[in-house]
């Protein structure tokens, strides 16, 4: 997914959370952006399987059609940064930082999370196994660039689908239920669909990605809201410049 429909997602994202979780984020909208796109920017590819361990899987994928456990990376960082939200939140004391700084920081660190569900929602982030040769693309990699900018590129002709936010158990297990979702019902159509080039095929994935992201972004937001109790605390509204 492209830095611009990360954003898309977090920006529909923000809109679908209940307005009392909206007044705490919104404000912080400049924090979710930022994070949003934070990983690609930095170009963070690599990172350990779990702490004290030397194995390191690649942070953007999640292949399940792979049993290398270097592909399975985006389930676990998805995880971690959605349980690190909690963690954040419960931790914070006003003796060690100001409320403002606390929330953009919880902002930047919600939108990182997105990042990752959104990977999870695309399907050339979960799967690997496809003839990209006779679609006519000389490496998988230029096939994923190209899915990615159709998605982008569609974007405004996708029927978006929204639904209310609801609380999910966040666990390993979730995580993969995304992944195989998106590979199971998108990622194994992508053949089919870019040999006969039908547009509106490929605005139908575009449709079915963004919605997936969305919708998942939002249950985990509101589930790292409720969980830490954030909407019963008396947060300062800071004017939108």
């Amino acid at each position: 997914m492209l830095g611009k429909t990360h954003q898309l997602v977090a920006n529909l994202s923000l809109a679908c959370l209940s307005q009392k979780e909206r007044h705490i984020m919104y404000p912080r909208w400049g924090g979710i952006e930022s994070g949003a796109t934070l990983s690609d920017e930095f170009r963070i590819m690599w990172e350990i399987e779990e702490i004290g361990s030397e194995k390191k899987q690649l942070v953007h994928r999640c292949y399940v059609d792979s049993n290398d456990t270097k592909d399975h990376g985006c389930v676990t960082r998805a995880l971690d940064h959605a349980e690190g939200c909690i963690g954040f939140i419960e931790s914070y004391s006003e003796e060690d930082s100001t409320e403002e700084e606390f929330l953009e920081n919880l902002g930047m660190f919600m939108g990182i999370t997105s990042h990752h569900i959104a990977d999870l929602c695309t399907p050339v982030h979960v799967g690997h196994k496809i003839n990209f040769k006779n679609l006519g693309y000389s490496s998988l990699s230029r096939f994923h660039n190209k899915v990615e900018r159709d998605i982008f590129r569609f974007q405004n002709k996708s029927s978006i689908k929204f639904s209310k936010p609801k609380i999910v158990e966040l666990s390993d297990k979730y995580f993969w239920n995304i992944a195989n979702d998106t590979y199971n019902n998108i990622f194994l159509k992508l053949e089919s669909v870019y040999e006969t080039k039908d547009e509106q095929y490929i605005i139908d994935i575009s449709s079915q990605v963004v919605s997936n992201a969305v919708k998942h972004t939002t249950d985990v937001w509101h589930t790292i809201l409720h969980k830490t109790k954030m909407t019963k605390r008396k947060w300062t509204m800071q004017p939108l410049i």
